[in-house]
């Protein structure tokens, strides 16, 4: 299996289930997903939100919900989201942690990414294209620490 991005990200897009409309009120993982595999990187400012919440449910309560409220906010008693779904999550990761998607902040965003990306391939031992998704992850950090390395030395 090849770990070119390109590929990857077809790859999971495909694996992703009908994105159903989400319920009012309601953030839907698998249309977030669904939406910024087909759009690519999220822009500085305003466009960041969602990926920026995607990353904070990853980093602070370890999982994915299917569905959150408007605000984000988790309901511990709700279904996860399927793993094809996870695995499209940490492929919209990865993609925003490209060095394209950093923009004027530099490797801060792409790291945070970077970071909730790892995770999530790592507590999810069933994550379709785990190990894909993983050589990605390790290729992009070892890229992003020799990018700080060479910043730091001008």
């Amino acid at each position: 299996m090849s770990t070119e991005p390109a590929e990857i990200i077809a790859l999971i897009a495909a694996l992703q289930p009908a994105a159903a409309a989400a319920a009012e009120g309601q953030i839907s993982i698998a249309a977030l997903v669904h939406a910024r595999l087909g759009s690519g990187i999220a822009a500085p400012g305003e466009e960041r939100t969602e990926i920026n919440e995607l990353c904070r449910q990853i980093d602070v309560f370890k999982r994915l919900q299917a569905d959150y409220s408007a605000d984000w906010k988790p309901d511990k008693d709700a279904p996860l989201a399927a793993p094809e779904v996870v695995a499209g999550a940490a492929c919209v990761l990865l993609i925003n942690a490209e060095p394209a998607a950093a923009g004027s902040d530099g490797d801060g965003w792409a790291l945070k990414c970077l970071n909730s990306a790892l995770k999530v391939i790592e507590q999810h031992e069933q994550l379709p294209m785990r190990a894909e998704l993983n050589a990605w992850a390790q290729s992009s950090f070892s890229a992003a620490v020799a990018r700080a390395g060479s910043g730091a030395a001008q």
